[in-house]
């Protein structure tokens, strides 16, 4: 390392509107900000994060057909340096045969629905070599299995940082949990969000304790508030009108919406009130929740916001976040919601919410709507503690810290490199 700085590595596939995502780009900037230097390897340019990618993180992308060309024009646009690399698909094809022979159990890999598994390790390996970062950092089950791939085939030339964001039992299949089994111990180091999460990884894929580590996930808190400030147009959240609990999250079964929907229906008996849930949901799920919502005489009452890449000045304007969430392994969006000054209520979830919001509430048991509900209305109620203590416990999950112990473990995986 020349004068301290590190070169790091960022692998994702997508920039898809999730929380690992979200963060990794943080993490980004905030090197950056030091004088770090950050890439971003991503085969594909594609995703809802157009404007996240920080300025001073270049970005290298595969030369393959079907790139998102709007994406492409608008990071080109914002300044940030895009640069393309050639993937020969022969020796793509080439490391399906080398990968293919050295881990023969793993599904994940051996499967037709993962053949993308291949190529990209292919063009990680080709970056690590042209480019020469110190560190290759991942995040999801995708991308973590790439960077392993990539190392393998490198005679783990570099280190490999793993990330693991949510409860490997729960949110892994049986073929990514295989996968897993075999791979993450290989990682140099594999970082978990949150203290659940890491008894998770150690006990679940068998990681030696020695190479896990806990880094909470961190939240931009400065610009968290900036862009809370941000007018909407949505009547719901003007002054004067019933108070708002709003849910953001994906469409999936983990984030558990109909138990939602059932609670605030319970809830609104007792409170005036009305439910939001922001995130990118499908026509059919929608009609979904709508009925369930026709079902228990609050449909008027339910409204849908799609993907927003600033959930911040609805959150500001919400009476109440609410997450139902089955599972999680901290989840960013409480987070998020505390640095703007909005009390949070949460299903005890494994794992993440407890470890946020222990003694700060109760925290009603998962799938349970009676429970959900109570804890909805206390906190409508006035049951909520106040602003600036919401913001000091956000603080506890700052940026600083986070980026303090990633570039801790950087440094001494690179020294040990060295040895």
């Amino acid at each position: 390392m020349s004068s301290n700085k590190l070169h790091i590595g960022f692998l994702l596939t997508g920039l898809h509107g999730g929380g690992a995502e979200r963060v990794m780009l943080n993490l980004a900037a905030a090197l950056i900000a030091r004088g770090h230097r950050a890439d971003l390897v991503i085969p594909k340019l594609e995703g809802d994060y157009r404007a996240a990618i920080p300025l001073g993180m270049r970005v290298y992308r595969a030369r393959i057909p079907g790139i998102e060309r709007k994406f492409l024009r608008a990071v080109q646009r914002a300044g940030v340096q895009v640069e393309a690399m050639t993937v020969n698909p022969i020796k793509a094809a080439r490391t399906w045969l080398v990968l293919a022979r050295r881990y023969p159990a793993i599904p994940v890999i051996r499967g037709s629905g993962m053949r993308s598994i291949y190529p990209c390790a292919h063009f990680l390996a080709q970056y690590t070599r042209e480019v020469r970062p110190h560190v290759l950092i991942s995040g999801l089950p995708g991308p973590n299995t790439i960077a392993v791939c990539a190392a393998e085939l490198m005679d783990r030339a570099v280190p490999v940082v793993t990330t693991v964001w949510n409860n490997v039992t729960a949110d892994y299949t049986p073929e990514w949990l295989e996968a897993s089994r075999t791979l993450y111990p290989l990682a140099d180091a594999v970082v978990a969000v949150s203290k659940g999460v890491a008894e998770s990884v150690r006990r679940s894929l068998g990681v030696g304790a020695e190479r896990v580590r806990t880094i909470h996930s961190p939240i931009p808190a400065d610009s968290i508030r900036r862009l809370a400030q941000e007018e909407i147009t949505h009547p719901w959240f003007a002054d004067g009108e019933p108070p708002v609990v709003l849910s953001v999250g994906r469409e999936a079964p983990q984030k558990d919406h109909p138990t939602l929907v059932e609670a605030f229906g319970l809830a609104r008996r007792e409170v005036d009130s009305r439910l939001v849930i922001l995130g990118k949901l499908s026509a059919p799920y929608r009609a979904r929740l709508r009925s369930l919502a026709r079902s228990l005489g609050v449909e008027g009452d339910l409204g849908f916001v799609g993907f927003d890449e600033n959930p911040y000045r609805y959150m500001r304007r919400a009476g109440l976040l609410a997450l139902s969430s089955r599972w999680e392994g901290l989840p960013m969006v409480i987070l998020e919601a505390l640095a703007c000054g909005t009390p949070v209520v949460s299903t005890d979830a494994p794992y993440g919410p407890r470890e946020i919001l222990g003694g700060w509430g109760d925290l009603p048991p998962v799938g349970d709507a009676p429970a959900l509900a109570r804890a909805l209305v206390a906190t409508l109620r006035g049951a909520r503690p106040a602003e600036e203590a919401l913001r000091a416990r956000a603080a506890d999950f700052s940026m600083e810290k986070a980026t303090d112990a990633y570039v801790a473990l950087f440094e001494k995986l690179v020294r040990a490199r060295a040895r």
